[in-house]
């Protein structure tokens, strides 16, 4: 069994990765559409110890004087994932399910 302080391959697709308090991990994936070529629609944050996770959208309503508008912001979504996983991570004590 490869402890998790060792290297280990990541799995396809996880752009980052959270160690959690019980040796579990919080993996950030982008969700992808349908579309031809598929593009990321949001960033997933999911602990693979517990249940629990949280899914930022990569579109924002931006408001102006008089009218708003989406915007496709990414990175804001990739922020606001990696500030739920390091939250999430810290406290979490669930323990990696057995392989």
């Amino acid at each position: 069994m490869t402890a998790q302080t060792e290297t280990a391959t990541w799995p396809e697709g996880v752009l980052a990765r959270y160690l959690t308090a019980g040796g579990a991990t919080v993996d950030l994936t982008h969700q992808l559409t349908l579309h031809t070529p598929p593009q990321a629609y949001a960033t997933l944050a999911a602990c693979t110890g517990c249940p629990a996770s949280e899914e930022h959208n990569h579109h924002r309503l931006v408001w102006g004087a008089t009218v708003q508008r989406e915007e496709h912001q990414p990175e804001a979504a990739d922020r606001d994932a990696r500030a739920w996983a390091q939250s999430h991570a810290e406290k979490c004590r669930a323990m990696p399910k057995p392989a």
